[in-house]
């Protein structure tokens, strides 16, 4: 599957209450492409685009397709896209926290907001169904468990030959 579109606000609930950033695609243009679309957490690959087309970098990404329901209350009318992008300074993090018993913060990501701007999403594989989780603290171990599982399904052939498809040219 593959999207693109401008980078909308979204709730600003990922990397201000989560800390989780992430770059929500607008409902608005999708709706109808995302009746078929199952809810829950997939994983793929991601670029921003700079400059007329010119492409940021291509960045792993685990994305939920749904409607955020933990947010009792204030769940999603209509089925979005948000993107989690995982930079490689927080796979270097990752990799230097686990060898030298580190903390476990791993969700300091996106170095900076980009509302407005073009971004390239294509979603390759299904991690997980979404659900409603009982707190916070679990949802957001789930979170972290969910881009461990997308980075290493991205590291692995064919998914990692997928970062160079003409798409992201």
């Amino acid at each position: 599957l593959r999207y693109r579109g401008s980078v909308d606000e979204g709730y600003g609930r990922g990397g201000k209450k989560l800390g989780v950033p992430t770059a929500n695609l607008p409902s608005s243009l999708f709706q109808n492409a995302l009746e078929d679309v199952a809810t829950g957490v997939y994983f793929g690959w991601a670029a921003i685009e700079r400059n007329n087309n010119e492409l940021l970098q291509v960045y792993k990404a685990v994305v939920n397709v749904g409607y955020s329901p933990t947010f009792e209350g204030k769940e999603n009318k209509e089925k979005i896209i948000e993107a989690h992008l995982i930079l490689e300074k927080e796979e270097e993090e990752e990799d230097h926290n686990e060898n030298d018993g580190g903390d476990d913060d791993k969700t300091s990501n996106i170095i900076e907001d980009f509302y407005g701007i073009p971004m390239r999403l294509q979603l390759l594989g299904f991690l997980r169904e979404e659900k409603k989780f009982d707190s916070f603290p679990e949802l957001i171990a789930q979170i972290l468990a969910d881009v461990d599982d997308a980075r290493l399904s991205l590291d692995c052939h064919p998914y990692q030959s997928c970062r160079s498809d003409a798409f992201f040219s």
